[in-house]
């Protein structure tokens, strides 16, 4: 045990380690379970996050897991832990046999999060080979969508155990997005865009052909229908957020987060979203913001593409086009 009121320098190269490890794992037991401390949704029909207050450079909004829907890209399910999304490597871990598409690693390995695993495995092992060959990625986020629609969220041991728990300001949105007035399953969802009048035929064809096709195979959860599999398509579309992990492989896999979701896109952003040891989704300032100023990350990796690139490649993904400051500079 290191004693924190020794001088840092004086430690050796073991002792800094262990000191670094301990300050991480004091800030990530401080921030569990903080849901947008110095930030608020501003609920209207262009709803968006704004912070409370002036928020400094470098503050951490968010820090939870609880309000997002995530898997990892196909690529990675059998080398990185389906629940804290740290890489396996070569320790004794647990792999689903029948779906070999989730993985735990040996501090994640519980019976509870394999239970509820089995939702989702007997829906996606229940389709046609074909359609769990190459990338299954949209078949894996509709698997686990709805096994929570119909068996309920996840145990606290994986991510989104508070999905179908939304709060008052989701409530707001839910009652301004969504002319059903609830009821149907998985309403959790509704309030996040479609932009169906903005995509593209090829990707409506796609998801219309994807949804009918999943019909003919899977028990939808009660009162749901393919247009509404359809729609849930886009908004993973339009809304997904990747893992942008400091990992040598980059982003990992995507989410829909009923929160972080709602931040909108500059290629000047004063938010970047990383995530933690634990899974973790975590939204920290890159700059001071002001009382009531928007939050802002960017969509693209800004520094790779020509301000053209990024153009098409937002378009492309999330149907609008870019005008932000730096955009119009031609940077």
């Amino acid at each position: 045990m290191v004693d924190e009121g020794v001088k840092e320098e004086t430690l050796s190269k073991s002792q800094k380690k262990r000191l670094a490890k301990a300050r991480a794992k004091a800030r990530a037991k401080e921030l569990n379970g903080r849901v947008w401390a110095k930030a608020k949704l501003s609920v209207g029909r262009e709803s968006r996050l704004v912070s409370k207050d002036k928020v400094g450079k470098g503050a951490v909004l968010w820090a939870t897991n609880e309000y997002y829907l995530s898997i990892l890209y196909s690529n990675f399910c059998s080398t990185y832990c389906g629940s804290c999304y740290r890489e396996l490597g070569a320790s004794p871990r647990w792999v689903c046999k029948a779906c070999g598409c989730f993985s735990l690693c040996q501090k994640c390995d519980r019976e509870e999060a394999k239970r509820w695993h089995e939702h989702e495995c007997k829906l996606f092992c229940g389709v046609p080979r074909g359609m769990r060959q190459g990338d299954t990625d949209y078949l894996r986020f509709v698997c686990r969508f709805f096994s929570i629609c119909t068996h309920g969220p996840p145990p606290t041991c994986l991510p989104g155990s508070r999905l179908t728990s939304p709060t008052k300001e989701l409530d707001e949105i839910f009652k301004l997005r969504c002319q059903e007035g609830g009821g149907r399953a998985g309403q959790f969802l509704d309030c996040l865009a479609t932009n169906k009048e903005l995509q593209s035929e090829d990707f409506r064809s796609w998801c219309s052909n994807f949804a009918q096709l999943f019909k003919q195979h899977v028990e939808f959860p009660k009162g749901y229908e393919v247009g509404d599999l359809c729609d849930l398509l886009m908004r993973i579309r339009t809304n997904g957020l990747g893992f942008p992990c400091d990992d040598k492989h980059g982003t990992l896999g995507w989410s829909l987060d009923l929160y972080a979701s709602f931040l909108d896109h500059s290629c000047s952003p004063n938010c970047e979203v990383v995530m933690d040891d634990g899974g973790k989704l975590l939204v920290r300032t890159l700059s001071d913001v002001p009382a009531g100023g928007q939050l802002l990350i960017t969509y693209v990796d800004v520094k790779s593409r020509t301000p053209q690139e990024r153009k098409d490649h937002l378009f492309d993904l999330y149907r609008f086009r870019c005008s932000c400051e730096r955009c119009k500079r031609g940077e």
